[in-house]
């Protein structure tokens, strides 16, 4: 069988981070290429940085690739990739990247881009590649900055249908007195410290610091493992799954929070299957890649 290679790239407000990957296993080709990026540049500037960094790492891999997968956070048209974003890279509004990166790459002539929602890029990411590889169904969540989800049911992404709710996005769902990406985020965390305590905290790796000597910072893992379960109960039985892969910085302490999550699904008489993402950082650019194989 003759090997195939794609380019994942991960889009973030200040970086783009590429690496050309096997998407038979996943293997990434050579390391990941890391480019800085004030997202408030012009346009020339931003996609000039993002040429350069495409050009690099598809000239450091040394194999032919059959083309560049993109992932970006929304709004964005991940059809005719033309960003809608106001508060990223806003110069970019309106403009085919793909067409773009295509006239400064004159050396790759017919490359290929595509484009998918970062969380769908991990979740797609991880399951065909990652903690989700033996999973047929998997729900995944990223909790960082705010809450981003993906579905993928034999490796491939659900966006539509009964099944999951409209995008496969759980960011707004009502949760609480709010919604759910308030609650399952940065925000939660430090919001939950903050009505215990009063103080203030910067980010979920503060509180997590202080697990061991601080009762309030139990508490908010507890409290925030158990509703995280109530949460997602209701969408993994929908969605007939019972994987939940979780992703983004707060994941990182799900040591401290699968315990209560554990104990909420069972009370609610579900056995739920609770990972936590094992390529980290590679999940979307792998995911991205990805979009070569569906």
């Amino acid at each position: 069988m003759t090997k195939r290679y794609a380019v994942g790239s991960d889009i973030g407000g200040s970086h783009i981070c590429s690496c050309v990957v096997d998407l038979e296993n996943g293997a990434f080709i050579g390391k990941p290429v890391n480019t800085d990026i004030e997202h408030t540049l012009s346009a020339w500037e931003i996609t000039a940085a993002w040429e350069k960094n495409l050009r690099e790492v598809i000239g450091a891999a040394g194999v032919e690739i059959v083309g560049v997968g993109m992932a970006f956070p929304g709004p964005f048209d991940y059809k005719l990739g033309i960003s809608h974003m106001d508060h990223k890279f806003p110069a970019l509004k309106g403009i085919n990247i793909g067409d773009t990166l295509r006239s400064r790459l004159p050396e790759y002539p017919g490359l290929e881009f595509r484009f998918i929602n970062d969380a769908n890029a991990f979740a797609l990411g991880e399951s065909l590649y990652g903690a989700g590889k033996d999973m047929e169904k998997v729900v995944a969540m990223t909790l960082g900055t705010g809450l981003g989800s993906g579905f993928v049911d034999k490796g491939r992404i659900v966006e539509s249908g009964p099944s999951v709710p409209p995008d496969g996005e759980v960011w707004n769902l009502p949760y609480g007195s709010g919604i759910a990406d308030e609650a399952f985020s940065t925000r939660g965390i430090t919001g939950r410290y903050k009505a215990l305590t009063g103080k203030e905290v910067s980010g979920a790796l503060d509180v997590r610091k202080l697990y061991d000597t601080d009762e309030s910072a139990r508490k908010v893992f507890e409290s925030f493992g158990r509703e995280l379960a109530e949460f997602s109960a209701p969408i993994l039985k929908n969605f007939g799954s019972d994987s939940l892969l979780l992703g983004g910085n707060i994941s990182r302490s799900l040591d401290l929070f699968i315990g209560p999550m554990q104990e909420k699904f069972a009370e609610a008489g579900m056995d739920i299957k609770i990972k936590a993402s094992i390529l980290l950082d590679k999940a979307a650019m792998a995911g991205a890649a990805a979009t070569f194989t569906i």
